[in-house]
């Protein structure tokens, strides 16, 4: 196989893995907004929250999305690609569910502590 089929394989993956970055953070958007808003009553502040979790869910993906290790060696054939196309995929993904579940928490603790100080 050539180099510039990995190549092309590598970048794709990588468009794929973004987009479904940019896919989740415009679910969550309007919710993240509200629930910062909610939370600490300042739009100023609120934005830059919101804006603070989107680089960090940004990054998560961007970084994940690049860590596909291609073997492009005399083994090399369309099966490896597709493992290592599913690999990069999968690496993504579990590291965007991660993130996730990191903030999630982090918000979840955050709304636990404003109850208890609002009264």
């Amino acid at each position: 196989m050539e180099s510039s089929t990995f190549f092309l394989a590598y970048v794709l993956t990588f468009l794929i893995c973004l987009a479904i970055t940019i896919i989740l953070i415009l679910l969550i958007k309007k919710g993240l907004h509200q629930f910062f808003t909610n939370l600490t009553n300042e739009s100023d502040i609120s934005g830059f929250f919101v804006k603070l979790t989107k680089i960090i869910i940004i990054l998560a993906g961007i970084g994940a999305a690049l860590t596909g290790g291609y073997k492009t060696g005399q083994e090399a054939n369309w099966l490896t690609l597709t493992w290592d196309i599913s690999e990069q995929l999968e690496r993504s993904l579990s590291q965007l569910f991660l993130t996730f579940i990191i903030l999630a928490i982090a918000f979840f603790i955050l709304h636990i502590l404003g109850k208890f100080t609002d009264k």
